[in-house]
């Protein structure tokens, strides 16, 4: 993540204060999260936190529309995959080479789905392949709904926070961090999920 975000920054860096302060500013960092959760190929982070950086003052107004494109975006991916697996999830996978995490998934998704959902939204891990995946396989899209608004939200406005915080030096610490932060919150999401399937 670090050499996409670099780049992406060194890239736009001249720029990019004057267009966090434009009127488009906002449908593009929505329309990045809608398309990352269908079919675009990079996280939306590298586009996200430099315009975080650039902008301070609308960090968390950032976010929210991260937050909200990738929802939107997750729900249309969801529909596709639930109406149009063959001709348009297949195709998909195939182009980025997803097909073994889907069959994976597939085989997991009936005890582990909400799990699996979560994991999908907040990790590293493709998000695309978990909305995709989770209509074709028939997920209920309340359970698929509940995982990705908490997973989507626990990670940008955390993201948005240690920009806030560390400011320059925040992707050292995403880096250093967010792998840390995923392991403890996927233990206390996934210990919560056991005893209401086994104990309760």
């Amino acid at each position: 993540m670090r050499k996409l975000f670099n780049f992406c920054k060194d890239l736009i860096d001249n720029q990019i204060k004057a267009f966090s302060n434009t009127k488009f500013a906002m449908p593009f960092v929505f329309f990045i999260g809608y398309i990352e959760a269908i079919i675009f190929p990079l996280p939306q982070e590298i586009f996200m936190v430099p315009m975080m950086l650039s902008e301070r003052s609308k960090i968390f107004r950032i976010a929210f529309f991260s937050f909200i494109g990738s929802i939107i975006g997750g729900i249309t991916a969801y529909y596709l995959g639930l109406l149009f697996f063959d001709s348009v999830v297949n195709p998909i996978l195939n182009l980025y080479n997803y097909t073994n995490n889907f069959e994976f998934f597939k085989a997991q998704i009936n005890e582990y789905g909400f799990i699996y959902v979560f994991i999908g939204g907040f990790t590293p891990l493709p998000f695309k392949i978990i909305t995709l995946s989770s209509g074709a396989l028939s997920i209920p899209l309340w359970i698929f709904l509940i995982a990705a608004i908490l997973s989507r939200s626990i990670r940008f406005y955390l993201i948005g926070f240690l920009v806030w915080k560390y400011s320059d030096n925040v992707i050292n610490i995403i880096d250093r961090k967010l792998n840390l932060i995923t392991l403890i919150l996927f233990t206390i999401i996934l210990t919560i999920y056991l005893c209401y399937k086994f104990i309760l």
